[in-house]
């Protein structure tokens, strides 16, 4: 059984917290490509998280973790 933490307990971890925990439990939801920049969306828990990769140059360049997904 998944223990599950909160949004904001997620925020507080480390980045490579982060990483670990989103890469092996968090479920893709989309992504898109602009540029050399890729945008891949992930579903964690009661939330989502947002990774964008420099796939030039393979490195991951921003995590960002929210609440509410809303369409503008």
């Amino acid at each position: 059984m998944k223990k599950e933490i909160s949004f904001y307990d997620y925020t507080f971890l480390s980045q490579d917290n982060q990483y670990d925990l989103l890469f092996s439990l968090g479920e893709f939801i989309d992504s898109a490509e602009k540029g050399s920049a890729k945008y891949v969306l992930y579903k964690l828990f009661n939330f989502y998280v947002e990774v964008v990769y420099d796939s030039q140059n393979n490195f991951v360049k921003q995590i960002s973790s929210f609440l509410n997904a809303r369409n503008h």
